[in-house]
């Protein structure tokens, strides 16, 4: 018995975050916010910080929870 999944790769499940895309989202974020004078969150540094560690790790995709 074959059981199909849910979804037919990681890229179109939505429980999950493209690493590498909301690494590169998050930069342009900083950069546009330190270029225009404006402050950037703590919160957005440490997730910053976050993904670029999972992405040194060699992780792809991340849960959403």
């Amino acid at each position: 018995m074959l059981i199909e999944p849910a979804y037919p790769n990681a890229a179109s499940d939505p429980r999950l975050t493209n690493v590498h895309a909301e690494y590169k989202r998050l930069r342009n974020l900083i950069n546009d916010k330190e270029w225009h004078c404006q402050t950037v969150t703590p919160a957005d540094r440490a997730k910053y910080k976050h993904l670029r560690e999972l992405l040194d790790a060699g992780k792809f995709y991340t849960p959403n929870f």
